[in-house]
């Protein structure tokens, strides 16, 4: 999803792809930190205003922000190493 976000082409899915992304990323951490974090008071209430506001349809969404302040940088810094496994994966496969 994310080399569809970075093609050139870019239609009216990137905001739906951006969020997917975000969503995806906050998946994998809350898979990790949910033990914890369900003790919180007023976790789940927090989580859904959060995903709310990363799925707004607004210039300044959640998803738009954090993909581009924080995914984005990290994703292009990996880059070539995330092609290499997914080439070797293929290749396994």
């Amino acid at each position: 999803r994310i080399k569809a976000i970075e093609s050139p082409n870019k239609d009216d899915d990137t905001q739906w792809l951006t969020y997917w992304v975000v969503y995806g990323v906050f998946s994998i951490a809350e898979f990790f930190s949910d033990i914890f974090l369900s003790w919180f008071p007023f976790y789940y209430m927090i989580k859904c205003a959060f995903l709310l506001w990363c799925m707004a349809p607004s210039p300044s969404n959640g998803a738009e922000f954090l993909y581009h302040r924080i995914i984005r940088p990290l994703f292009l810094k990996h880059e070539a190493q995330l092609d290499s496994v997914v080439r070797d994966l293929k290749d396994k496969a």
